[in-house]
C-alpha cells in the first residue's frame, strides 16, 4: 500500500463523517423546533393552572402536569375546570 493511498482514504473517511454530521444536524431541527414550541405550551399552561390555584387547591403538582401535559399533546382544546 502507497503512502498516497493511505491519506486518500483517510480524507474520503473525513469526508464522509462529516458529511454524515451535517445531514443529521439537518434533520434533527425540525424535532428541535417542535420540542421548543411544545416546552413553550407547557410552560404557558402549566402557569395558567398555577393562576387559577383557588379552585385547584386540591390538585397536586403531578396532576397539574398530567392536565397541562395533556393541553399540550391536544388532548383537550380548551380547558374548563369545574
Amino acid at each position: 500500500m502507497s503512502p498516497n493511498k493511505g491519506t486518500s482514504i483517510i480524507k474520503y473517511c473525513v469526508i464522509t463523517s462529516t458529511t454524515a454530521l451535517v445531514l443529521i444536524t439537518i434533520s434533527i431541527f425540525p424535532l428541535v423546533k417542535k420540542a421548543y414550541r411544545w416546552n413553550i405550551c407547557f410552560e404557558n399552561t402549566f402557569n395558567w393552572i398555577n393562576e387559577k390555584e383557588e379552585t385547584l387547591k386540591e390538585l397536586n403538582l403531578s396532576a397539574k402536569q398530567s392536565i397541562a401535559v395533556g393541553v399540550c399533546n391536544g388532548a383537550v382544546y380548551e380547558p374548563t375546570l369545574k
